[in-house]
């Protein structure tokens, strides 16, 4: 059975200070052989549920992690570890409750190893940072995240192979930015569209840098103020784009990108 490593904060030493709450709390269950559940509780005097799932959605957006589902009225949260190479996507569950105590659950697949220390400290890094609070909270704003064209693509389509539908809710509202080669433009005035190419060349026209093409596409709906660089790209050239992730056609394997804009 092939073994899947967990993220790298889940693997470094025990933290030397979190709150002993937390700690004691802590339990694990199963282990990496037929998988195991990881959890733990914290509790805030004078937390209300929204506002504790409000704090814990903007703590994981901050470490990079995926939100797929949240309910703050009904204190519910649903994060994701996004999948990589070594491993595939963790989830860990967020609840919680009227009188401040939120839990945290992370459940791993077969084959999956990871320090229970690790693991406990990265859990209670995020819970000791709740604090008291009654209304909503704004959704914090996701860094954008430097990729490829390529390597975005590649993202997607191991995400897809798992579950092609459940696409749209990993990467929806994902900010990039974004570098790749343009394969087209297509559209009209105040809303071109630029196309990657999923198959760019060493030497433009010469040496392809892959031995297959992506089976998916990726496109860009650039922003109206967009029309002089959309008019200036010719096939071939260098793209750098700011955009936000928009939905994936999955009739036509083709991902739209929204809001784009040039870097210079």
């Amino acid at each position: 059975m092939k073994a899947h490593l967990l993220p790298l904060l889940l693997l470094l030493p025990s933290l030397p200070a979190l709150a002993g709450q937390c700690e004691d709390n802590f339990s694990k269950k199963g282990n990496a052989l037929s998988g195991a559940e990881y959890s733990t509780s914290y509790k805030v005097p004078g937390l209300a549920m929204p506002n504790a799932i409000g704090q814990m959605r903007n703590l994981a957006i901050a470490d990079g992690m995926d939100v797929l589902d949240e309910s703050p009225d009904t204190g519910s949260l649903l994060l994701e570890e996004p999948a990589n190479a070594a491993h595939k996507g963790l989830q860990v569950y967020v609840t919680a409750k009227a009188d401040g105590t939120v839990s945290m659950l992370m459940k791993t697949r077969r084959g999956t190893f990871g320090s229970a220390d690790g693991i406990r400290d990265a859990m209670c890094k995020m819970l000791t940072q709740l604090k008291p609070g009654k209304g909503a909270v704004a959704r914090s704003a996701a860094k954008p995240i430097e990729i490829q064209a390529t390597a975005l693509a590649t993202d997607i389509e191991r995400q897809g192979l798992e579950n092609e539908a459940a696409i749209n809710v990993r990467f929806e509202n994902k900010v990039y930015n974004i570098k790749g080669v343009n394969k087209g433009v297509a559209g009209k005035k105040g809303a071109f569209e630029l196309y990657f190419d999923m198959n760019p060349s060493l030497v433009p026209g010469l040496i392809q840098s892959k031995s297959r093409m992506f089976e998916i596409r990726i496109a860009c709906r650039m922003m109206p103020d967009q029309n002089a660089y959309s008019l200036a790209m010719r096939n071939g050239d260098k793209m750098y784009l700011n955009a936000t992730y928009d939905t994936y056609d999955q009739a036509h394997r083709l991902v739209w990108l929204k809001n784009c804009r040039a870097i210079q």
